[in-house]
């Protein structure tokens, strides 16, 4: 009467077996949830911030401006460089390779996209500059 319900053998007591099964299933339900994280790969430029190192270099003050256009068309210093189609912006690549020649690999990029611009092609216009070789890229807003 006293243990109300318990049977004649006594305390049935803690189960490990299926305690075992559950945690085994956890194990196996992280490990592949892990497994499948994808890795953002790295753009390796320094972006400007508030504790900047300042330079009275000569190159430092020859930026160039890539203003992306809403209907998808750049421009470097206002001279056309992509179309709307051009994924791959080769002349926009051709021209930043030119100017780091020239000024070295510290020279400024400032992109300008309208505020309707895709996505997209802001990275597109990112990737071309990674493949020139730009190591200070920046966003400007549109004036």
């Amino acid at each position: 009467m006293a243990g109300g319900g318990g049977n004649a053998d006594g305390d049935m007591g803690f189960q490990i077996a299926p305690m075992i099964d559950l945690i085994l299933t956890l194990l196996v339900f992280f490990m592949s949830t892990v497994a499948l994280k994808q890795v953002e790969n790295e753009l390796s430029i320094q972006l400007p911030g508030a504790g900047g190192v300042k330079s009275s270099d000569a190159t430092q003050k020859v930026e160039q401006m890539v203003a992306i256009d809403v209907d998808g068309s750049v421009s470097v210093n206002s001279d056309p460089v992509g179309t709307p189609n051009d994924n791959k912006l080769e002349a926009l690549r051709s021209k930043l390779k030119e100017q780091i020649n020239l000024f070295g690999d510290k020279t400024p990029v400032v992109i300008v996209p309208q505020p309707d611009v895709l996505h997209a092609r802001v990275i597109d216009v990112l990737n071309a500059c990674s493949a020139a070789g730009v190591q200070n890229i920046s966003f400007g807003g549109s004036s």
